[in-house]
């Protein structure tokens, strides 16, 4: 148990278990599919689509109509952010980075330097156990969208996390009742 153990320590990474969370993270995509379709199935199929096809007086037509064309706005929007998220390189440090010698030392910040990726490490870069590379203002490694938010798609995921919650509220707004039959519904059935 001399230095040698130490050493062995040291090179000990606790947090390479997290790779296992690469897995997760695809089983989460087809979660979120899965929310997306059931909620598409929801409202365009269930709830609203019948009132559109099936006519009536103008009004019901037009609000129909309005919901539909809202509920699709909202869709693609928060689709084309969570794909932005998902695809988007989070930032990656450039191979070779080295501090500025004399700017970093003047201005109090030590150069940093990452054992892993064996790399210079600018100011708010941080290493992702997960993704296993450093990443330029690392917020956190997402579960969800199987990738670090970091600095090039921050922008995404808080844009992705507006139009999630802007949908949420519109359709519970324009779906109180139809959920509430919905899931009545889909419990009888699963009961049977």
């Amino acid at each position: 148990g001399g230095p040698d153990g130490m050493e062995c320590l040291r090179r000990v990474n606790p947090f390479r278990a997290c790779a296992g969370l690469r897995v997760l993270g695809y089983l989460m995509l087809a979660l979120v599919a899965a929310i997306v379709a059931a909620s598409y199935y929801a409202v365009v199929v269930y709830a609203w689509g019948p009132l559109l096809l099936r006519g009536g007086n103008g009004g019901t037509v037009a609000a129909a109509a309005f919901v539909l064309a809202a509920f699709h706005l909202l869709l693609i929007m928060m689709l084309w952010c969570y794909f932005m998220v998902v695809f988007t390189n989070p930032g990656a440090v450039p191979e070779n980075w080295r501090h500025a010698a004399e700017g970093d030392e003047e201005q109090g910040h030590a150069p940093r330097y990452c054992s892993r990726c064996q790399n210079g490490k600018p100011p708010r870069c941080h290493h992702c156990s997960i993704c296993d590379r450093c990443v330029l203002k690392m917020d956190h490694h997402c579960v969800w969208v199987v990738n670090c938010v970091g600095a090039r798609n921050y922008k995404y995921f808080l844009l992705f996390l507006v139009a999630r919650k802007d949908m949420e509220v519109y359709i519970d707004f324009k779906n109180r009742k139809t959920w509430k039959s919905f899931n009545e519904k889909l419990q009888r059935c699963l009961v049977l």
